[in-house]
């Protein structure tokens, strides 16, 4: 049994090298991003704290204020919200969709437009079973976390695809 469990992780791991399958990582940033300010329109909103600590896993310096030698994130809206997408007979909600949209703009440290302002949305879909109403409230608070991480990668990501395409 353990010569055939061995085979197997040992397919999984070469199938996996094979098809070119690699863990991320942290995103490398622009030598003009060392140094970041970052601007948004809710100082006290959890994609502010995320945010500065992505880039500072990255490698930039998080400063407090805007000024010569210094990039700018600036994220002119952040808003999160429900959106009904279906109603049972009853006059029930049976389906929403959880709506992130943020838009974001970013210059590097020698004030070079290198992202004009874009919108980014992430949309989650859940249903609302009127007989477990109780555990929805917690359901919709993990969905917001889990967003609120996944749209700080996406945003990273952007920054970073916005550098390569400004090099080539």
């Amino acid at each position: 049994m353990k010569p055939i469990r061995a085979f197997l992780t040992f397919a999984a791991v070469a199938a996996l090298s094979a098809c070119g399958f690699h863990l991320r990582g942290e995103v490398a940033l622009p030598p003009t991003m060392q140094r970041v300010h970052l601007a948004i329109s809710d100082p006290y909103s959890p994609l502010k704290r995320d945010l500065e600590a992505a880039l500072a896993r990255s490698g930039a310096k998080i400063e407090n204020n805007a000024g010569e030698g210094i990039a700018e994130v600036t994220i002119s809206a952040v808003s999160l919200g429900a959106v009904v997408r279906s109603v049972g007979a009853n006059a029930y909600v049976n389906e929403f969709s959880m709506v992130y949209h943020v838009e974001i703009e970013v210059t590097d440290a020698n004030g070079k437009t290198l992202m004009p302002k874009q919108t980014v949305e992430h949309s989650r879909e859940f249903t609302f079973d009127q007989s477990q109403a109780i555990g929805t409230s917690a359901e919709q608070d993990e969905i917001k976390k889990e967003m609120e991480r996944d749209m700080v990668q996406a945003l990273l990501r952007r920054i970073e695809a916005a550098e390569r395409k400004v090099q080539k």
